[in-house]
C-alpha cells in the first residue's frame, strides 16, 4: 500500500548501536509505507564516515522474511517496493545538515533517536534530536535510548495496541489524529486510541470526542507521562507549535518535555 502523507522517511544516524532501534522503526514504517527511505550521516570536519558503518537494510529485511538473504540490492525495490538511498553530509552543524537535507527531500517522516540526558545538562548542550525536528518542520518520531519501540526488532511486527493522543484546547488536533489512522492502517496489530485533554473540562475544539476522552486536572507534562504508563501506550501522537516564549526555549515544549520522559515512543505533528 502506499499512504500520500508517508511517501518520504528520513532516518538520521549516529551509527551508534543504540540507533539501531529508531533504524528498525523507519526502515518498517518505510516498507509498510512502500515510499522512499533515507538513511543520512551528518560528517563532522574531523569525521571520515565509512559507508559500511550503515546499518543494513537487506540484512534486515531477510531477517523478518521480506527478501532472501542473497537477494540482490534491487529486490528491494522490485520485491517491496521500498526506494532506499545513504547519504552522507558534510556539515559542522548536524540540525543544519538534517534541515537542509529535509527540505531537499521534501520529507514526510523523520525518525530519531534521542540519547539520554539530565535536564541542566540540556539547558546548555541542546538537544540535536530535538532542535533538528523543530527546524525541519516534519512529523517527527522519537525513541529514546534504551526505550521500548511499538516494532519488533527479530520479526518487523509492528503493534500499536494503545495510542495516546493529548489534546490542548489552543492547539488543532485533527492532523495528528490523521497520523494515527496510518499508523493503524500500516500496524500487523492495532487497537484503540485514547484522546486525552489535562485541564477542568473538555475544551471546544474536541466537542466532537464527548464520550471517548479522559478529562484529568494536574501538572500537563507529569500527567500525560503518568497516563501513558497507566494505559501501557505504545505511543503518544502530540500536536506541537513548537517554543512558545522565553520558558520553553529554556525547559523545551511540552512534547518535547514529554519525550524526555515517556515511557514509549512520541509522534511530534507539527500544527501548520
Amino acid at each position: 500500500m502506499t499512504d500520500r502523507l508517508l511517501l518520504s522517511i528520513v532516518h538520521p544516524t549516529d551509527f551508534s548501536p543504540p540507533g539501531l532501534d529508531a533504524f528498525v522503526h523507519a526502515l518498517r514504517l518505510a516498507v509498510a509505507a512502500k515510499g522512499h527511505f533515507y538513511i543520512l550521516h551528518i560528517e563532522g570536519e574531523t569525521e571520515r564516515a565509512d559507508w559500511v558503518r550503515f546499518p543494513r537494510v537487506r540484512e534486515t529485511l531477510a531477517t523478518w522474511g521480506m527478501i532472501a538473504r542473497d537477494a540482490p540490492r534491487s529486490a528491494v525495490a522490485s520485491k517491496l517496493g521500498l526506494w532506499v538511498e545513504k547519504a552522507i553530509i558534510g556539515s559542522d552543524d548536524p540540525v543544519r545538515g538534517v534541515e537542509s537535507f529535509v527540505a531537499r527531500r521534501q520529507c514526510d517522516l523523520l525518525v530519531l533517536l534521542t540519547h539520554a540526558r539530565d535536564a541542566p545538562q540540556r539547558w546548555f548542550h541542546r538537544s540535536i534530536a530535538e532542535a533538528a525536528a523543530r527546524q525541519a518542520h516534519a512529523a517527527t518520531l522519537f525513541l529514546r535510548e534504551g526505550q521500548r519501540g511499538f516494532v519488533d526488532r527479530d520479526t518487523g511486527a509492528i503493534s500499536v495496541q494503545r495510542i495516546l493522543l493529548p489534546i490542548d484546547g489552543s492547539l488543532p488536533y485533527q492532523y495528528a489524529y490523521q497520523w494515527i489512522e496510518i499508523f493503524e492502517r500500516l500496524a500487523t496489530s492495532s487497537g484503540r486510541v485514547h484522546p486525552l485533554h489535562v485541564g477542568p473540562s473538555i475544551p471546544t475544539n474536541a466537542n466532537e470526542l464527548e464520550g471517548t476522552i479522559e478529562v484529568r486536572e494536574g501538572p500537563v507534562v507529569e500527567t500525560i507521562i503518568s497516563v501513558a504508563g497507566e494505559i501501557d501506550a505504545n505511543i503518544i501522537v502530540m500536536p506541537t507549535a513548537g517554543h512558545q516564549g522565553l520558558l520553553d526555549a529554556l525547559r523545551g515544549s511540552v512534547t518535547e518535555r514529554v519525550l524526555r520522559e515517556a515511557p514509549c515512543p512520541v509522534l511530534a505533528v507539527p500544527v501548520t
